[in-house]
């Protein structure tokens, strides 16, 4: 079975579109990739406050080039940049390079075509209408704090935090030793300036929010993937 974005979304949406009466409100967090899944999920489901943590502020094929620009030789470069310009055109490539694979192995492609269709700020994040909070550590590797910034600039409603020495996987790390503990030890914590940040937010903007309505007439999942 492929795997594209809008399965990736059933879940999340599914979750989010049950009549629960234990939760009157919901708050919803995405971190990295879920971070726009959650914009996506968002919109289709009645959500009283969405958090981005190390959210990216461009679309993937964009994000992709950038990250792997200063890592890969001029020729690999190369030849990714190519294989990224078919993905984009919604074409797979069936011979990829062995030092490649983990990035465009076959299977995968489809996936890749589906969330490169995406543009977290131009389409989603600017058309959440609940309160939102950008979440940014200054020393993660793989997002940035401008990223961050343009979705805190394309929704009015955005608050952003940036939190000083945290890194993509929100914890602690102003050197290259401890960027590589951060990914490997899971006794490592969580920054705690971040879970203030996001419990402070939570509790204020669900504590505000009115209660869920009826949601019987929501778009199901599959109704608001087709709308792609």
């Amino acid at each position: 079975m492929e795997i594209g974005l809008k399965n990736v979304l059933r879940p999340p949406v599914g979750h989010l579109a049950a009549s629960d009466p234990r939760f009157l409100r919901v708050g919803l967090v995405g971190h990295s990739e879920g971070s726009l899944i959650g914009m996506l999920a968002a919109k289709q489901a009645k959500v009283d406050a969405f958090v981005s943590l190390a959210g990216s502020g461009r679309a993937a094929p964009a994000l992709i080039r950038a990250q792997l620009d200063t890592k890969l030789p001029p020729n690999l470069k190369a030849t990714s940049n190519q294989i990224l310009d078919e993905l984009v055109a919604g074409r797979t490539v069936t011979d990829v390079r062995k030092d490649l694979a983990a990035l465009y192995r076959p299977s995968v492609q489809p996936y890749l075509i589906s969330w490169f269709k995406y543009d977290p700020v131009r389409e989603e994040v600017a058309a959440l209408e609940v309160p939102v909070l950008i979440v940014q550590g200054t020393t993660d590797l793989q997002i940035s704090v401008d990223d961050a910034k343009r979705l805190a600039a394309a929704n009015k409603e955005a608050k952003l935090r940036l939190i000083d020495g945290m890194n993509h996987v929100l914890k602690h790390a102003t050197v290259p030793a401890e960027q590589q503990a951060a990914y490997t030890d899971p006794s490592l914590p969580i920054k705690a300036q971040a879970l203030q940040e996001i419990t402070a937010f939570l509790i204020t903007k669900i504590a505000t929010a009115t209660e869920r309505p009826n949601i019987a007439s929501q778009p199901t999942p599959e109704q608001g993937a087709a709308e792609r």
